[in-house]
C-alpha cells in the first residue's frame, strides 16, 4: 500500500440540493472520503472538508478542523508508510547499479506472466470470490475496487524483509506494474462501478515520488559517495523498519472503528482469502528459484489498494458501503504479505556479505 504523504482538502460549495464538488478529493493516506451536504438556497460558503480517513462532518465546525486522536493516527500512518517505502527504495538505490536493476526486464516471459496475473487474473478472481461468499452485495464493489491496483511499492519493503528475495527483480516488477496500472485500473474501475475511473497522474505520482525519485537519489549517492553509501545503508534499513512498525500500529488504530463494523460481514474473511490467492499464484509463477519465487509471491500478494480508495473518495463520495470494505482489504493486503515476508526472512539462510542484497538482509 504505497501512499501519498501530502495532505490536501477539497472545497465543497454548499447548494440547495445535492452538493457539487468543485475540486476532486485528493487522497491522503489510505482514503479520502467526501460528504455531500444541503443548506439554504442562498448559501454559497466554501468550507474545508475532512481528508483524513475516518473523519466526519462532526469533526469540522464552521470549516475549522478539530484535531482528534484518529486524525493524529492517520498522519502517523501516512508518514510511516512514506518514510518506510522511501528509505527502503533509497537503500536499494545504494545497493545496486542501473544495469543490475534493468537486467530483470530481460526475463520477458516472467515479466509478461506477472503482468497478466496481476492485471487480469487476480482482479477477476477477487471479484468472483467476493460474489461467491455470503458477504453482502453492497460491500462487493468496494472490496473489488481495492484489489484492482497492482505493483504496490510496499512490496519492495516486503522483499527486503524476506532477505532472500531478488531485489532488482522486485524493483523492475513494481515499476512495470505501476505503469500498467495507468491502463488497467480505469478499465477495471469502469467495469466494477459504471462510470468510475482514475486519472493517470494519481497513479504516476506515486511511482515518481515513492519509487523513482528515491531510487535515483540512491543511485546517485552510490556513484558519487560509494564508501559512505555502504555505511548509510544499515541506518536507512533500520529507519524503514521502525517506520513500518509505526505505520502498521497507527493504521489499525486509525481505522479500528471501520474494521469493527466489518466483523461478521465476511469482508475480512473474503479479503484474507483474496490475499492468500494472490500470494499462492505469485509463488507458482516464481518457478524453482527461491529468490524469484519469494519476489513474485510478495509482489502479487500485496495489492496497490490505495488506487481503489482514490476512486471511492473522489467519485463515490466516500460512501460507507464502499470505503469500509476497501479500507479493510487495504490493511489485510499490507499486513499478511509483510508477515509472510518476515517469516521467510526468519527462515532464510545467512547470505554472504559481498552480495548487495545480502548486505541489506543482514541490516534488516
Amino acid at each position: 500500500m504505497d501512499l501519498s504523504s501530502t495532505a490536501s482538502v477539497s472545497n465543497i460549495t454548499r447548494q440547495y440540493g445535492p452538493a457539487t464538488f468543485e475540486n476532486g478529493c485528493r487522497r491522503v493516506g489510505v482514503g479520502c472520503p467526501t460528504y455531500p451536504i444541503r443548506d439554504t438556497p442562498d448559501s454559497t460558503e466554501k468550507v474545508q472538508y475532512p481528508v483524513a480517513l475516518g473523519a466526519s462532518r462532526a469533526d469540522f465546525v464552521k470549516g475549522r478542523p478539530q484535531v482528534t486522536a484518529q486524525h493524529l493516527f492517520t498522519v502517523l500512518f501516512n508518514a510511516g508508510i512514506a518514510i518506510s517505502i522511501g528509505a527502503t527504495v533509497l537503500s536499494l538505490g545504494m545497493s545496486f547499479t542501473v544495469s543490475q536493476l534493468i537486467a530483470p526486464l530481460r526475463r520477458v516471459g516472467l515479466v509478461v506472466a506477472i503482468v497478466i496475473l496481476n492485471a487480469m487474473l487476480i482482479p477477476a478472481v477477487a471479484w468472483g470470490i467476493a460474489n461467491a461468499t455470503p458477504m453482502a452485495n453492497e460491500y462487493v464493489a468496494g472490496l473489488v475496487l481495492a484489489t484492482i491496483g497492482m505493483g504496490s511499492a510496499g512490496a519492495l519493503k516486503g522483499a527486503q524483509l524476506a532477505k532472500r528475495a531478488d531485489l532488482p527483480l522486485a524493483v523492475s516488477l513494481v515499476v512495470v506494474l505501476q505503469l500498467v496500472d495507468i491502463v488497467a485500473v480505469p478499465l477495471w474501475a469502469g467495469r466494477v462501478v459504471s462510470g468510475a475511473s482514475i486519472s493517470a497522474w494519481d497513479i504516476v505520482k506515486d511511482l515518481l515520488l515513492l519509487v523513482l525519485a528515491p531510487l535515483a537519489v540512491g543511485l546517485f549517492l552510490k556513484s558519487r559517495y560509494s564508501d559512505n553509501a555502504k555505511t548509510w545503508e544499515p541506518g536507512l534499513v533500520r529507519v524503514s523498519n521502525i517506520a513500518l512498525v509505526i505505520a502498521l500500529a497507527t493504521g489499525i488504530a486509525a481505522n479500528w472503528k471501520t474494521i469493527v463494523t466489518m466483523f461478521g460481514s465476511w469482508v475480512i474473511i473474503t479479503a484474507v482469502i483474496i490475499v492468500i490467492v494472490g500470494l499462492v499464484a505469485g509463488a507458482l509463477l516464481g518457478g524453482k528459484s527461491p529468490e524469484t519465487r519469494t519476489t513474485t509471491t510478495l509482489v502479487s500478494g500485496m495489492r496497490f489498494a490505495s488506487l481503489g480508495l482514490i476512486i471511492i473518495g473522489t467519485q463515490l463520495h466516500g460512501a460507507a458501503n464502499y470505503i469500509g470494505p476497501a479500507i479493510t482489504f487495504a490493511l489485510v493486503s499490507l499486513i499478511i504479505p509483510m508477515a509472510v515476508a518476515v517469516e521467510i526472512g526468519r527462515r532464510a539462510p545467512t547470505m554472504s556479505s559481498d552480495d548487495p542484497s545480502g548486505a541489506l538482509s543482514e541490516a534488516a
